[in-house]
């Protein structure tokens, strides 16, 4: 029997007995449990106190306990009294205040007819109301307005025991069906006003979301599926790095998951429309821990400036790049299988990626790259029209590229002009990321007859004259750390600067780091103080910057030294200008007798041999020269008259302080010696 029914059965005896002017003024009841399909009443007791010939009576309806699952609320101590009176459609209707666990009381409505089962209760600005009809006995119907969200959490935790709802109001209806022949349904429609959630490991995330959600639950014989379909209006969603700053036009998402005995839950319909923007289409299966086991998605970013700003700064800022343009339009495929990375696909039509700090151009990107975790080879062309790397300019490219077995290969060599010489891509392989690998990218690198003139002139350098060549045979990337095998080469200055054990973390994120070991090998100082714009040298330099490393592109440590190459042959002179910036530098002065005003008389110097050295730690240069000279340190001996001899009389010296030396004395403010 619907239990429901013993209310009406009840109150229709009252009135039977009061319209028959019968003895009994009191009619009580007691009921172990009520239940409808929305909640039960426990420990019941139902009094009507009707008075002799009255046309009402008051009716009061204590509970032991209140359970309303589909509104998360629980209570103990029921009491609601009311003046009970019929209606003009011959039903019966009793408003009153209702109260539980001890608080105040609080406006509910309770009609009934022989047809329907009405209930309303209002909690401040928040309505409830009850509907069961008796056309409809299978079916309970609960309507609410701006109720919190954390009233509804026992029956979104039964949708999705992991969701935590912590803000936001609903309004709507939630329909409960329980017909006994099945299936058990449960069908939501809210309107949904600044909704947040969020879950225990925080791969998820919501808030201020505004829309509507529809929800359709079913339960047969073992077998479950929910259906949502929610259409959002602004709000913010995050899912692991995929973070959504949602417009005010209609975004629709509808996820469609399926459920039977101990298979894993199924989702047979996953969709995201963004019309124009984002549209995304697929199916999964989740694995027992809930993560994804395999999945199938396709995606259409159709207009990358819009997208960029909407669905992709959660990808783009940690890769350290927030603020990059992006224009054109991608449309790319991804799949899964047991969790792992099988197969992605991307097509770019027009794409062109700017970033705001000139790190890195490409303009005009058009093609296919596929990737196969399987056996099978797979082949895709890619290129660009034009790029530039740190204000460098690249050439056009095109790449054909095969993959199979999770990696991507370059079939060929490719070449590109690049500061009037060319850069030649050798080979490349890129590997996904699988289990607790990450990614793994491996390449060589061949330059040819690079213009170190216009290198210079890009990145503001003094202008260096000169060529770079050379060959990085391999070089890794994963973790965020770039590892060069190899040497890099540039000949400058007559003579050639190597670069050895170079390793980069996070080359274009956030502080990179850079370590390396350099030589210097027969540098012609003439042109080499020329370009600095120190005082004239001649001669040939030797050196090393080992240990070189820096944080943010500026000097944290190194240890470094530079003389003069004792095999050179040549003449070895000194400008006055250098004497003095060579001074400036070290800290120090002339000794061996000569005066400072002699210095003014002639215009050069002749030296045998000069070097200088400097090992940075903790911001400090511990200097060195040739050898020492008392508390000193010599950094040029003079060679033929007249004979000088410089001196550094400071063995520590603050690397800021050295630095602005430096740009002193390549400025051409060196202090004026009189």
């Amino acid at each position: 029997m619907r239990t429901t029914h013993w209310i009406i059965k009840l109150l229709w005896l009252s009135a039977l007995c009061a319209a028959a002017g019968a003895q009994a003024k009191e009619l009580e009841a007691r009921i172990a449990k009520l239940s409808t399909g929305a909640g039960s009443l426990q420990g019941v007791q139902l009094s009507l106190d009707w008075p002799d010939g009255g046309t009402t009576g008051t009716m009061r309806l204590r509970a032991q306990s209140l359970d309303f699952p589909t509104l998360s609320y629980r209570a103990r101590n029921v009491d609601w009294q009311c003046p009970l009176a019929r209606t003009a459609a011959g039903g019966w209707r009793c408003v009153g205040p209702v109260r539980a666990n001890g608080s105040g009381g609080f406006p509910l409505a309770l009609d009934i007819s022989a047809g329907a089962t009405l209930a309303d209760l209002r909690i401040g600005k928040s309505r409830i109301q009850y509907q069961a009809l008796a056309a409809a006995p299978d079916r309970s119907r609960v309507l609410v307005e701006k109720i919190p969200v954390d009233w509804l959490k026992a029956y979104l935790a039964s949708l999705w025991a992991e969701g935590r709802w912590t803000q936001g109001s609903l309004s709507g209806q939630v329909d409960v069906l329980t017909p006994k022949a099945g299936p058990f349904e449960v069908r939501t429609d809210l309107t949904v006003d600044a909704l947040g959630l969020e879950t225990p490991t925080g791969w998820l995330a919501a808030a201020g979301l505004k829309g509507r959600l529809l929800v359709d639950y079913r339960d047969l014989a073992g077998k479950q599926s929910v259906d949502t379909r929610l259409t959002l209006r602004g709000g913010e969603f995050l899912a692991q790095n995929f973070y959504a700053q949602l417009p005010s036009t209609p975004v629709d998402i509808r996820v469609l998951a399926e459920h039977q005995g101990t298979a894993p839950w199924r989702l047979p319909v996953l969709s995201w429309q963004d019309p124009g923007v984002f549209e995304a289409s697929g199916k999964a299966t989740l694995a027992k821990d809930a993560s994804i086991s395999d999945l199938d998605l396709a995606l259409d970013m159709g207009n990358l400036t819009i997208a960029r700003d909407r669905y992709l700064s959660g990808f783009l800022a940690p890769a350290g790049f927030p603020e990059l343009l992006l224009t054109g339009k991608v449309v790319a495929g991804l799949q899964l299988r047991g969790g792992e990375l099988d197969a992605m696909q991307a097509n770019f039509s027009g794409v062109n990626a700017i970033d705001d700090k000139a790190r890195f151009t490409i303009a005009g990107v058009d093609g296919e790259l596929r990737w196969n975790g399987g056996a099978s080879p797979v082949q895709s062309r890619f290129g660009w029209s034009s790029g530039a790397l740190y204000g460098i300019g690249l050439g056009q490219a095109k790449f054909a590229f095969t993959s199979k077995d999770g990696e991507l290969r370059l079939d060929s060599p490719v070449a590109m002009e690049m500061l009037e010489g060319r850069i030649t891509l050798d080979h490349m392989r890129w590997q996904a990321p699988k289990g607790e690998i990450g990614a793994r990218f491996q390449f060589g690198l061949g330059m040819q007859q690079l213009d170190l003139g216009s290198l210079s002139q890009r990145l503001g350098w003094p202008p260096f004259t000169g060529t770079i060549g050379g060959k990085i045979p391999s070089a890794r990337y994963a973790d965020s750390i770039l590892t060069l095998d190899g040497g890099l080469r540039m000949d400058v200055f007559g003579g050639s600067v190597t670069l050895a054990d170079l390793v980069m973390e996070r080359p274009l994120g956030i502080a990179p780091t850079l370590s390396a070991d350099v030589e210097l090998q027969d540098m012609d100082l003439e042109p080499m103080t020329k370009a600095f714009d120190f005082g004239s040298m001649t001669g040939r330099l030797d050196g090393h910057i080992n240990q070189l490393r820096l944080v943010d592109w500026s000097p944290v440590a190194f240890d470094a030294y530079f003389e003069t190459d004792r095999s050179f042959k040549g003449k070895r002179r000194l400008s006055q200008r250098a004497v003095k910036d060579i001074t400036n530098v070290g800290g120090g002065g002339l000794v061996a007798g000569l005066q400072a005003q002699v210095l003014q008389i002639f215009d050069d110097f002749g030296y045998e041999r000069l070097g200088i050295g400097c090992k940075l730690k903790d911001n400090v240069c511990q200097m060195t020269g040739l050898g020492s000279a008392g508390d000193g340190y010599i950094i040029v001996a003079g060679s033929g008259l007249p004979r000088i001899q410089v001196v550094g009389f400071r063995r520590r010296v603050d690397w800021p302080t050295l630095v602005s030396r430096l740009e002193a004395a390549t400025e051409g403010q060196t202090p004026v010696i009189q």
